[in-house]
């Protein structure tokens, strides 16, 4: 038994260095045009040994983005109204030590605007998701008299959104100067009476 956890143990740290690889080669390549062999080059093995931790290209993007999106469920996981807020706050903060994580966002997003890319789904769904949870922090937040008054939950939600992504850009191709999570902050608070 011991045995079968120790190569349990060696398998998930294989999977991880070769999340790390994808990362590097899906950053500098894109997703259509990354290879497996490439990835496997880069974490050091075989294409055969790759495909049998992640049976496909898809599969290993999901993973990716599985991977990338853990640390946001962890900082939002349980809050709620103005929390929430806070905690969307706080993932822009982070992001600015994930360089690479967002430039292989950003470089993925944009490839997924194009109908038929298989991450278009994923797109989708995040961001029906992450514009539903806000609108939903911004109706908690009207509800508890946080709101000014005349603000539109969606489209606070919607621009709040918006706004973040196209920092996220902006910040990656030379705006250096750029303070994400300030930016992200002084745009939530003209919505809200109270203190973010």
């Amino acid at each position: 038994m011991a045995g079968q956890r120790g190569e349990y143990k060696k398998s998930a740290k294989r999977r991880e260095e070769i999340l790390d690889a994808a990362f590097v080669v899906f950053s500098r390549s894109g997703y259509n045009a990354a290879t497996m062999s490439e990835i496997a080059r880069e974490v050091g093995m075989s294409q055969p040994g790759l495909l049998h931790h992640y049976g496909s290209k898809l599969e290993l993007l999901q993973a990716v983005f599985e991977r990338r999106d853990q640390m946001a469920l962890d900082i939002l996981s349980g809050r709620r109204d103005i929390e929430f807020l806070r905690g969307l706050v706080e993932i822009s903060r982070r992001n600015h030590a994930k360089r690479h994580v967002l430039r292989l966002y950003t470089a993925l997003a944009g490839e997924a605007s194009n109908p038929d890319h298989p991450a278009r789904g994923y797109f989708e769904q995040r961001f029906e998701l992450v514009i539903g949870e806000t609108e939903k922090a911004f109706a908690d937040c009207a509800e508890l008299g946080y709101l000014k008054e005349g603000v539109d939950p969606h489209l606070a939600a919607l621009t709040s959104v918006g706004l973040t992504e196209g920092m996220q850009l902006l910040w990656l191709t030379g705006y250096e100067e750029i303070d994400m999570g300030e930016v992200a902050r002084t745009h939530i608070q003209q919505y809200l009476s109270v203190d973010l």
